[in-house]
Order: structure tokens, then C-alpha cells, then sequence
């Protein structure tokens, strides 16, 4: 990889950035065009697969009370903004986790906790850029790679003390 190449990857990631509360639309969607908006949401993003979303995956967030049900077959800004923060989040946590956190939209001002949450997660893409701007190739990939790993971990730490009883080891049914 060139120099220009390092420095192109590296301004694209920090140029992403994700709709605001007020961007997203105010009104009622079907679940197809659901899809489609997410799909330009994030397509840009790194890691974001263009199969990564589903209408089945977004009916089973439902069933697993990740994110509130549609009302008559309609999605609601609620609704996209459920399924942004799920969509950022589940490359690297379980679902479980990704339910606890997003079920805070539903106890507070989803408006302010939505675009707190574009913001940090703006600012993560940035600082892990800038982290990495002195590196190059491998070092950069080692970095990177070991810093995942770390925050990865610290996050599932941080999660067991919020969610104590969630966090628990189940026990196994005795046959």
C-alpha cells in the first residue's frame, strides 16, 4: 500500500458520518424501504456488508426486543435509529449486549441519546484514525488490530458490571 493509498483509507474513515435524529425521515416507511435507507446509510461505513441487514434479521431485533415493533407494517424514525445503533454495533458484541444498550433509547430522550451515540461514534472513527495516521502498513494493521482487541474487551467487562444479572454465566439444565 503507497502512502497516498494509507492517507486515502484514512481520510475516508474519518470523513463518515451518520444521520441525525432530524435527518432521518418523519414519516412512516414499509420494511423494504427500510432496507434501502439503511443500505445508504451505511454502505460507506467499513465493516458494513450490503447483505448485513435483512428484513428477517430486523423482525427477529423485534421478537428479541431489540428495538420496538412496527406499528401496522410502518417503521418510525424510532425505528431506524434502533436499527443504525444495532447495525454499528453488532460486528463486534452479542445481541444481548446490543439489547441493553439500545433498550436506554427506550427509557430516555431517544433524540439526545441517538445523536450522543452518532457523535461518540464519529469521534471513535476519528481518534482511531489519528492513532494510527503516524503508522503504516503492518504496524498499522498490528495496532489496529490489538486495539479492537482491547477495547472489545473492556467494553464486555464494563457491560458484566452494567448488567450484572445478563452478565452471569447461565447454568446448565441438568437431564
Amino acid at each position: 500500500m503507497t502512502e497516498n493509498e494509507y492517507a486515502a483509507i484514512l481520510t475516508q474513515f474519518t470523513g463518515q458520518r451518520l444521520p441525525r435524529w432530524d435527518e432521518l425521515p418523519d414519516l412512516e416507511l414499509y420494511m423494504d424501504q427500510v432496507l434501502s435507507l439503511m443500505e445508504r446509510y451505511l454502505s460507506a461505513f467499513p465493516g458494513f456488508d450490503r447483505r448485513g441487514l435483512t428484513a428477517s434479521m430486523v423482525n427477529n431485533y423485534v421478537k428479541l426486543g431489540v428495538m420496538p415493533a412496527p406499528v401496522k407494517k410502518k417503521y418510525t424514525r424510532v425505528h431506524l435509529a434502533h436499527l443504525l445503533l444495532i447495525c454499528v454495533l453488532k460486528g463486534g458484541f452479542p445481541i444481548e449486549l446490543i439489547r441493553n444498550l439500545v433498550s436506554s433509547l427506550d427509557a430516555r430522550d431517544e433524540r439526545a441519546l441517538y445523536d450522543r451515540f452518532c457523535d461518540e461514534f464519529e469521534a471513535s472513527l476519528a481518534h482511531a484514525a489519528e492513532e494510527v495516521a503516524q503508522d503504516a502498513g503492518l504496524a498499522a494493521l498490528f495496532r489496529t488490530a490489538l486495539r479492537a482487541q482491547a477495547e472489545q474487551a473492556l467494553t464486555l467487562r464494563l457491560y458484566a458490571a452494567a448488567f450484572p444479572a445478563e452478565s452471569a454465566p447461565k447454568k446448565e439444565k441438568k437431564k
